[in-house]
């Protein structure tokens, strides 16, 4: 099965975003959320991604309920701040140093964790200078409440001016099959330097699956398309890791063997020309 590194682990190709059990209607119920997640470590997944407004906390909250303190060192659980939800619902940002040093507090009360190994920037917020948010993070670094620091949504400029004040170990932003603008720029250079590149939203949401040609490709080599979608992203990037999120236990199977799946140089070809 293939392997990704990140934050000085290796893990599996194909992680988790946990996202979905609180921003994909309806919400999962807590019982069921838990069991999926201790269905996921017992899968052998060793990456869970969050951010601390997914679910207003929650999410996290699911986390720290469902993992015990052994399974937690197995994971490598990524969370985020930096974002806001105005009204519950509405999304924006806060990236000032007193939002950031005030949010990780509640990630660790809620993860149940003394030191989160990947702290994420949730985006850039553009009310004031990016290196303020950086310097927040070096900060919670040098204090020992984080011990890795990545970013999301973040341009290649972004992510080299983050550079200059600390090591940077991801990048998460927006990609898939018909969302590849990162391939220009950002990704050859996060190749080049040995810096991992988490993928959001890989499936499109669920939109791309319903692609004929995807279909069509999927059918005529015997895997079904979400499989096909993951199998791109892992194939074409030795240092992607896809994050797709589910809310059930045959989903998250048909995800994972994904990371099993060598495509032919035909089908990527195939795949490549669609969008």
């Amino acid at each position: 099965m293939e392997k990704r590194k990140i934050a000085g682990r290796t893990i599996e190709a194909i992680g988790l975003g946990v996202m979905a059990l609180d921003e994909y209607r309806p919400k999962v119920e807590e019982k069921d959320a838990i069991e999926l997640l201790k269905y996921a470590s017992n899968l052998g997944v060793d990456f869970f991604d969050t951010a601390d407004v997914y679910g207003l906390g929650r999410n996290e909250e699911l986390i720290g309920k469902a993992l015990n303190s052994k399974e937690k060192e197995k994971i490598l659980i990524a969370t985020k701040a930096g974002c806001t939800r105005p009204g519950g619902i509405n999304w924006d940002t806060d990236g000032r140093p007193e939002h950031i040093k005030e949010a990780i507090k509640g990630s660790l009360n809620r993860l149940k964790l003394k030191q989160i190994e990947l702290y994420q920037l949730h985006a850039p917020d553009r009310k004031i200078p990016l290196k303020e948010s950086i310097k927040a993070l070096k900060e919670l670094q040098e204090n020992g409440l984080i011990k890795n620091i990545g970013v999301s949504n973040f341009s290649l400029q972004q992510l080299k001016e983050a550079q200059k004040m600390v090591n940077i170990v991801s990048v998460q932003n927006h990609f898939n099959i018909g969302h590849k603008s990162d391939e220009e720029e950002l990704l050859p250079y996060l190749s080049e330097n040995d810096i991992a590149y988490i993928c959001y939203f890989p499936l499109g949401s669920g939109r791309l699956i319903n692609n004929a040609k995807i279909i069509e490709i999927s059918n005529r080599i015997n895997i079904t398309p979400s499989q096909l979608l993951l199998a791109w992203i892992i194939n074409k990037w030795e240092n992607a890791i896809p994050i797709p999120g589910t809310k059930n236990k045959e989903h998250l199977d048909e995800n994972i063997k994904a990371a099993e799946i060598k495509l032919s140089e035909k089908v990527m070809n195939e795949l490549n020309r669609l969008y």
